[in-house]
Formats: structure tokens, sequence, C-alpha cells
């Protein structure tokens, strides 16, 4: 239904997307995405269910701003999934791992975007929505962290 070069491009797609949230690019995140009036929502679980554009922008402007919890972390892309469903959409799944990279070089997350939906725009390949379902890991660190935090204020 797509041709190898759209393939590549959407594979393009969300690399960008991961570097532009790694590199603080809110301008950069928000051009990976279709226009405000096409926006299908972004349900990022734990971080929320955000369904519109400019939700969206708010979000990922605290998310790698001063004290966001994207800074000093890099996401990486795995077992990248696209399945053509026309000439100008397809789904997109694909395995995230994040990595702290400012402090001491660990896994902090993993989890997984199913089923993307990316539709071919004017400007090329864009997110129209996502899902992401973060693994249970992270929010067994996550208690952990805050016990750590909890006990050190005592």
């Amino acid at each position: 239904m797509i041709r190898p070069e759209d393939e590549l491009a959407i594979r393009n797609l969300v690399v960008r997307y991961c570097l532009a949230t790694d590199d603080a690019d809110v301008d950069g995140f928000m051009a990976c995405w279709v226009s405000p009036e096409e926006f299908g929502g972004y349900d990022s679980g734990a971080f929320g269910n955000l369904q519109t554009w400019e939700a969206l922008r708010e979000f990922e402007q605290h998310h790698v701003g001063p004290g966001g919890s994207a800074n000093g972390k890099r996401h990486q892309v795995t077992n990248v999934l696209v399945v053509g469903i026309s000439a100008d959409e397809a789904r997109v799944t694909h395995d995230m791992i994040v990595l702290e990279v400012a402090q001491e070089p660990r896994v902090i997350a993993t989890g997984r975007y199913d089923d993307s939906v990316v539709v071919r725009t004017a400007d090329g390949w864009r997110f129209k929505s996502r899902k992401l379902h973060v693994d249970p890991g992270f929010f067994e660190l996550m208690k952990k962290w805050q016990q750590g935090q909890a006990q050190q204020g005592t």
C-alpha cells in the first residue's frame, strides 16, 4: 500500500519525534504532527490523554522545559513496524527505551507506541494520533525514587 520511500520517511518521522524531545525542540516536535484541525489525540498513559494540538504543545513545553521530566534523557526507538493502510495512511508500532544521560547512564523507562496513525500531508508524513503504553517497571522505579526522596526529607 505504501512505497519503500514512504516507509523510510515514516521511520525518519519517528526518529525526528524522539530527537526533537531530546533536543528540547518544541517546534521540531510539533512539526511531527498534523495541523491542529486534523489532530486526533495523544494518549500518553501515565502522562495524560491530550485531546488537542494546543494541549500537546503545552505538555511538550513543560516536558522538555526547565525541570521537565525529559531533561537529561535520551529516547531510543526499536522494533519499528510500519503497516500501510492506504497510499496516504499508515499505522506505526514501536518500542521506546528512555535512558538517563545527564547523570549516571541507565535505563529509566520502557514502553510501546501502539498503532500510531500517520498520514501523508503536503509537508510529508505526520502523526495524527498516538497511544503510549508505559511498561509497569517505570512505575516501580518511580515509587522507589519517591520513597528515596521522602526518606531524604526526614
